[in-house]
């Protein structure tokens, strides 16, 4: 995206509210955090983590919020290095020759 109106436009909001979540003066209801985390690939629950944190007024309710982001950060990565894991054991060869014995 080039622009702030493009980007105002793909997230359905005013330029005037991606001003405003811009400058921290507003923040995004989760429809947006929905379509910000489809944009960036930045996993939903990360983004809601991250707007819950700055929405919520006592420090008890920050900590739950930043808890949630983490874990979604955590989650993600788990996830990645498991498929990383799986990806190569597909590529590995069922046996090596030197783990083949042939017996006469």
């Amino acid at each position: 995206m080039r622009t702030d109106t493009e980007l105002a436009q793909r997230l359905g909001v005013s330029k005037q509210a991606l001003s405003g979540y811009r400058k921290g003066v507003r923040l995004p209801d989760p429809v947006v955090c929905a379509t910000i985390a489809g944009l960036s690939a930045v996993p939903l629950a990360r983004v809601l983590g991250v707007v819950g944190e700055a929405r919520a007024i006592s420090r008890e309710e920050k900590a739950v919020w930043r808890k949630l982001a983490a874990t979604a950060s955590l989650l993600v990565l788990a996830s990645a290095l498991s498929l990383e894991a799986k990806a190569a054991t597909l590529d590995a060869p069922a046996f090596s020759s030197g783990d083949l014995y042939i017996m006469r």
